[in-house]
């Protein structure tokens, strides 16, 4: 009796181990990609989470909406401040970001990673009311090279209603 392997087990051996290697590989692709996306869409969503935030703020301390006219929307929302330094306060999209403009300064409420693709302000306002503005925007994951795996998009919609009076100065 001889000691050792005959072909046959040594072909359904390798047959077993590759087959683990292979469906082990395949795993630990996914844990990283599934990683990647798991960032992306968290980039996105804090994107969106401050961009909705800060507007929300900017638009309770408006005294009141110079555009988009009552009943009319835009992709630039203006709004009058009792501060004159804030004097007009402005959302558009410059560059695929999201900016803000506050009398002669400006600022970026969205990162270099995320794209604003679209965004829509409308004036919900009656007159003789405070005001109110529908904000309707998608924030997408910048995706390089094709990458399917950063491929990460929100679609929001808010309202948001002006404070009577507007803040202090």
């Amino acid at each position: 009796m001889r000691k050792g392997f005959t072909l046959i087990e040594l072909l359904v051996y390798i047959g077993i181990i590759g087959s683990v290697l292979v469906l082990a590989t395949g795993l630990l692709w996914n844990v990283i990609f599934g990683n990647i996306k798991e960032n992306s869409y968290q980039e996105v969503q804090q994107n969106t989470r401050f961009a909705l935030t800060k507007m929300s703020q900017e638009i309770k301390k408006a005294t009141g909406i110079n555009n988009p006219a009552i009943g009319f929307f835009d992709d630039n929302l203006s709004l009058s401040m009792a501060n004159p330094n804030l004097n007009p306060t402005n959302f558009d999209v410059f560059d695929n970001k999201l900016r803000m403009s506050q009398g002669s300064n400006q600022f970026f409420l969205t990162s270099d990673r995320t794209i604003v693709s679209d965004i829509k302000f409308t004036n919900l306002s009656y007159p003789g009311t405070p005001g109110a503005v529908r904000i309707e925007m998608v924030l997408s994951h910048v995706v390089p090279d094709n990458q399917r795996a950063y491929l990460a998009e929100i679609n929001s919609i808010s309202t948001v209603s002006l404070l009577p009076g507007g803040a202090a100065p």
